[in-house]
């Protein structure tokens, strides 16, 4: 693996990779990705387009495409950013101190009081602008890292487009009709696909885009050896360290591992880059440093931080790592060069290196949080193999088709690249179809064997009596009120209405396995009316909401209960207010 830095006689590699500091662009070169970018965004908008029109007229498509739960979490924290700084956990029923802060969730809470967009509208305004920022920032690396256009532009499709081999579980799952993928990891992990996050998790998309901007404006600043570039650097990975913290262990482990490097190259300390460092973390480390606090100052969120484990969201094993990340990856183990001596390897190299190599600790680091480290892989992963594809492929090609021009090689051998790359991602965009025609016909049936489309994060749509009992809880409940619900409903009353929610979200409610067996065992006919009284009084519940979610749960009748007084009823949907007199009264 060589870098793109001209080959100088005599002149020591770390020289070479500062005879170009600031990449040249052309306006087609500009036009070229904008128009790759374009078709990105409007492929991944799709499935929206698509819910939002089959969605019938007594239900509501609730926005979000992918992972119900999570996102209406975050939607919580900027429903509670309408007016205040750091906010509460809302999801659980124990009260907690208002300690968190995201950048990205506050900043979009006060663009949706300012403007009136509604939930669904700011999501697909986010989606969009968060998936032109990463492409930019994707290609702007790339060009840090290569001169040549071809050549930026292969990475920039790697990066962007680039999935890895799930298709093949894809395939067993059909062949031997199996009920689900047998590696569900190695399909659906988002952090690592660039074109996956653009579809459903602009936060993740978001991340992706400023490491590939911190990273090239720290290689830009080591090859110059101007710290104005250290000091945009840090500005950056502020912005990222002030909604995603977690990822400062890939921005100080790279840079960390870059200058051991050139450390041993140079056989001298790298005192810019360690200056350029220093002024990296005193700059961002104050946020990251809260989040962290914030898990011991008080007791919901060290809770929180706890149930991590509930998602069982972990990094997929070294074995699975070539299926997780596909042929891109093993093209830029390929590229590795092992028999350049370290003294030729100049900045850019060494930086290429050190960000792929970094990902192999961080990723296995003992954090419940370890997978979440796979952002912004794909981006070095596009860029090696880019080199990999000319260093080791092209010269074999050559070497096989004599009679072709290199012109013709090198862009049916980019393409190929492009296109092996690519299938997992087409699963996942014609899955997204798929998951939003049958969740939009479960709320229409009521009830369903079908245990996938039970699961609270396929709960797409709603019923517009569900929605309805959830706008008039916001016109009545106050944000210290607790809201008694199944899961499937509890997970969007933070966001709707402001209060807090007795079970909705696997990592923010407190005892979440233990709090969903109390919803069950609530609208169980043979649950003892004394165990019911005991839930609500214990949780100070103020309000229940009975809707068809609820009904499937059990036989139970709310309507029965004394200490149960309706107050709101649309359709087959009543909401109630817990009497608390009665409650304690028996």
């Amino acid at each position: 693996m060589v870098s793109e830095a001209h080959r100088m006689s005599g002149v020591p590699a770390a020289a070479q990779s500062r005879a170009r500091v600031m990449p040249h662009f052309t306006a087609r070169e500009w036009l070229v990705v904008g128009a790759v970018a374009l078709v990105v965004l409007v492929v991944t908008g799709l499935p929206y387009a698509y819910a939002y029109r089959i969605a019938p007229p007594d239900t509501r498509f609730m926005g979000v495409a992918v992972n119900i739960p999570d996102h209406y979490q975050y939607f919580s924290w900027m429903r509670e950013s309408w007016d205040k700084v750091l906010v509460p956990n809302q999801l659980t029923p124990e009260p907690s101190a208002p300690l968190l802060f995201n950048f990205l969730w506050w900043t979009l809470g006060r663009v949706q009081v300012a403007t009136g967009l509604d939930t669904g509208a700011l999501y697909q305004l986010t989606r969009l602008l968060a998936g032109a920022f990463a492409m930019t920032s994707i290609y702007f690396f790339g060009s840090v890292v290569f001169a040549d256009r071809a050549k930026r532009f292969t990475a920039f499709l790697v990066g962007v487009l680039g999935s890895g081999l799930g298709w093949v579980w894809v395939v067993e799952k059909y062949v031997s009709d199996l009920p689900g993928v047998r590696y569900p990891f190695d399909v659906f992990t988002a952090e690592p696909n660039t074109f996956y996050t653009i579809m459903g998790f602009p936060h993740f998309t978001i991340a992706t885009g400023l490491i590939a901007l911190i990273f090239a404006l720290t290689l830009l600043a080591q090859r110059s050896q101007n710290l104005r570039y250290s000091w945009a650097a840090a500005a950056v990975t502020l912005l990222l360290s002030v909604q995603h913290a977690y990822d400062m262990f890939t921005i100080y482990g790279v840079i960390g591992l870059y200058g051991l490097f050139i450390w041993l190259r140079d056989r001298r300390f790298p005192l810019f880059l360690f200056k350029t460092g220093v002024i990296i973390v005193l700059v961002s480390v104050w946020p990251a440093l809260q989040a962290f606090l914030i898990t011991n100052a008080d007791p919901v969120w060290k809770g929180v931080l706890e149930q991590f484990d509930n998602a069982g969201a972990w990094t997929p094993g070294p074995l699975n790592l070539p299926i997780l990340m596909g042929l891109g990856w093993l093209l830029a183990i390929w590229a590795l060069d092992i028999r350049t001596p370290w003294r030729e390897r100049d900045d850019t190299h060494l930086f290429v290196l050190a960000w792929f190599l970094a990902h192999f600790v961080l990723i296995y680091l003992p954090f419940n949080f370890q997978i979440h480290l796979l952002s912004g892989w794909q981006v070095v992963i596009g860029v090696l193999a880019t080199i990999g594809l000319y260093r080791r492929v092209l010269p074999w090609l050559a070497r096989r088709f004599p009679q072709v021009s290199r012109t013709r090689l090198v862009w049916a051998a980019s393409a190929a690249l492009v296109l092996v790359v690519l299938p997992t991602n087409v699963y996942l965009l014609a899955q997204r179809f798929l998951d939003i025609r049958r969740a939009q016909q479960f709320p229409l049936e009521k009830t369903t064997s079908d245990t996938e489309l039970s699961r609270s994060d396929n709960l797409l749509f709603l019923l517009t009596e569900e929605v309805e009992a959830l706008n008039y809880l916001a016109t009545r409940a106050a944000g210290d009120d607790v809201v008694f619900a199944s899961l499937e409903i509890g997970q969007f009353v933070p966001a709707l209405t402001g209060a807090r929610a007795f079970l909705a979200h696997w990592a923010q409610t407190l005892d979440f396995y233990g709090k969903r067996d109390m919803v069950q065992t609530f609208f169980d006919s043979a649950t003892d009316d004394a165990e019911r009284r005991r839930i609500l009084a214990d949780y100070s519940v103020d309000y229940l909401i009975y809707s068809p979610e609820e009904a499937k749960l059990g036989a139970y009748n709310p309507a029965d209960a004394p200490y149960l007084v309706e107050i709101f009823r649309d359709g087959s949907v009543v909401v109630y207010q817990v009497d608390a007199d009665r409650v304690t009264s028996g």
